[in-house]
């Protein structure tokens, strides 16, 4: 049983596949937030730019 452990600790196989993975949510977490702070933005601008639109037509 104790060289079992010790082989599956020593086992460096899958460390790659985990190392993506983490890259790789890190990056759509980093992609999420920035969408999200532009989003906030963008909605913000997008009504100014109603008003403007609105106010020089004259409706």
């Amino acid at each position: 049983m104790i060289k079992l452990l010790r082989t599956f600790t020593a086992d460096e196989r899958g460390v790659v596949s985990t190392d993506w993975v983490m890259l790789t949510a890190g990056a759509v977490m980093l992609g999420m937030s920035a969408v999200t702070a532009v989003q906030a933005s963008m909605s913000g601008a997008g009504d100014h730019v109603s008003g403007s639109v609105t106010v020089e037509n004259g409706d």
